[in-house]
């Protein structure tokens, strides 16, 4: 039910999100956007870092003393503290680096919510612990509806890039007081670093897990607007906000139910695996639609909903669909070897997942931005067959069987692209809106038709699920990815 709770929430939240866009659009531009996207990735690829990965460790305990907790919250605190003061001491370097005058003053003022992050780790260790999602879910609406109201207000103002970056201050304070008054932690003055010693390991990997992760999402943005100018950025990185809506509305809560399911199977090597085939018919089930309908659509919606102005992000929005696919497909599967304790091959795998994006990125920049989302696509497909073959034989299966796995949402995305080209060519009219609508109702119709002939097969994967979710926790194996992350 927390899950449930979590996955309405953000239904509800990216509508929000997803209503507000065409209104910043509009009133920011692609300059101003670009420059906030330019400005971004240096404050995540730093808050990934800002609790040490301490807080899901702490998260993974079966049990947490109040001292551990206290020991935990002051060394997230200064860590979160010192990557604050290294933002703001790096930032005037960046800005003259990327020949963008105004950028470091943007960093600076963004540098607090790496302090905010990292008070925050107990508390969201605690609340993943307990299994109170619902928490989370109740702070994500909060969050959002604050920083869309600061960000709408600034806009109208004309404050132009600086209303992007009232969002997230308001938005981070926001889920900060929600989270840690209603996480039930009792912070003290106690001081055990032994005691958080054992954590460190785990925290550690975790870290780098999702420091690469971050890089394969986030480094990207910098070439292109180091190299093509923020104007261009600000196509690409809209394009890559629209695509990371289906990841943020169904990937963070499935995420939450796979990890809590695998970690409780952990010990049952056979049970493990069919779990982890489930995860993947499940997942790709209900994501690959949402993609799917991105790329054929991208071209009737970006005129409706952005405006003429960002005619330049349908290109990238259309290539980039496939590589947000991909890049979910990467984490569930990252998300299945981490409850199965295998946090060393998460590791791994997200290094191999930055690396391909670098390198995509670097070698297609000057050829334009449809070749540089082609270019990441085309890696991240390669990467999803590395990640299935890597999972397979830590799973003692062959790949075969997990590629299977696809088969459900494979059938159903060709009856839904073919339905949705007839629509289109049949019923092509003056009216844009008209056009979209019913591209959108044949392709939903003709997938649902698809997958209600699979439904067995994908009610049993809920309910071995179910099952999973209501077993006891082994001692030392709970808890959680958090879906904050994504939505940072």
């Amino acid at each position: 039910m927390g899950a449930l709770a979590l996955a309405g929430a953000s239904a509800i939240r990216l509508t929000l999100q997803f209503a507000l866009l065409p209104l910043l659009a509009r009133l920011v531009g692609p300059a101003e956007y670009g420059l906030v996207a330019l400005a971004m990735p240096f404050i995540l690829l730093a808050n990934v870092l800002a609790d040490g990965g301490l807080g899901y460790a702490l998260g993974r305990q079966r049990e947490a003393s109040r001292e551990l907790e206290s020991t935990v919250f002051w060394l997230t605190a200064a860590i979160g503290a010192a990557l604050a003061l290294f933002c703001c001491a790096a930032a005037l370097p960046m800005g003259a680096i990327l020949h963008q005058p105004r950028l470091p003053l943007l960093i600076m003022v963004l540098s607090p919510i790496l302090l905010m992050n990292g008070l925050t780790g107990v508390s969201n260790g605690r609340i993943i612990r307990e299994g109170r999602f619902a928490v989370f879910a109740v702070g994500d609406l909060l969050s959002t509806a604050a920083g869309a109201a600061a960000a709408v207000t600034a806009a109208l103002h004309g404050w132009g890039a600086w209303s992007l970056v009232a969002q997230q201050l308001v938005l981070w304070t926001t889920k900060v007081i929600w989270v840690t008054s209603n996480s039930g932690a009792v912070i003290g003055f106690s001081w055990r670093f032994a005691e958080a010693r054992p954590l460190l390991a785990f925290g550690l990997s975790t870290t780098g897990a999702i420091l690469a992760d971050f890089v394969s999402r986030n480094l990207d943005s910098l070439i292109v607007g180091a190299v093509m100018g923020v104007s261009s950025l600000g196509f690409y990185a809209m394009a890559y906000q629209i695509v990371r809506v289906p990841d943020m509305l169904i990937s963070g809560p499935l995420y939450l139910y796979i990890f809590t399911a695998m970690s409780r199977t952990a010990g049952d090597a056979r049970r493990s695996a069919a779990l982890a085939v489930s995860a993947l018919r499940l997942g790709s089930a209900v994501l690959a639609p949402l993609f799917c309908g991105l790329a054929l659509t991208a071209d009737l919606a970006v005129p409706l909903v952005l405006g003429p102005k960002w005619l330049g992000a349908i290109t990238p929005l259309q290539l980039l669909s496939g590589a947000g696919f991909f890049f979910c497909l990467c984490s569930i599967m990252a998300t299945t070897a981490m409850g199965l304790g295998r946090s060393r091959l998460q590791l791994s795998m997200s290094l191999v997942l930055a690396f391909t994006t670098i390198v995509a990125v670097a070698l297609s920049v000057g050829l334009g931005l449809g070749a540089v989302s082609g270019a990441l696509a085309a890696g991240m497909g390669a990467v999803s067959l590395l990640y299935i073959r890597r999972l397979a034989r830590e799973l003692t299966l062959s790949s075969r069987v997990l590629i299977a796995a696809f088969t459900p949402a494979t059938v159903g995305v060709s009856m839904m692209t073919a339905a949705v080209l007839v629509a289109r060519g049949e019923f092509a009219g003056p009216s844009t809106l008209g056009a979209f609508a019913v591209a959108v109702a044949a392709g939903a119709v003709a997938y649902l038709a698809v997958i209600t002939g699979f439904r067995r097969s994908l009610l049993q994967d809920l309910s071995a699920f179910a099952r999973a979710q209501s077993d006891a926790a082994e001692p030392g194996v709970v808890a959680v990815k958090s879906s904050l992350a994504s939505v940072v």
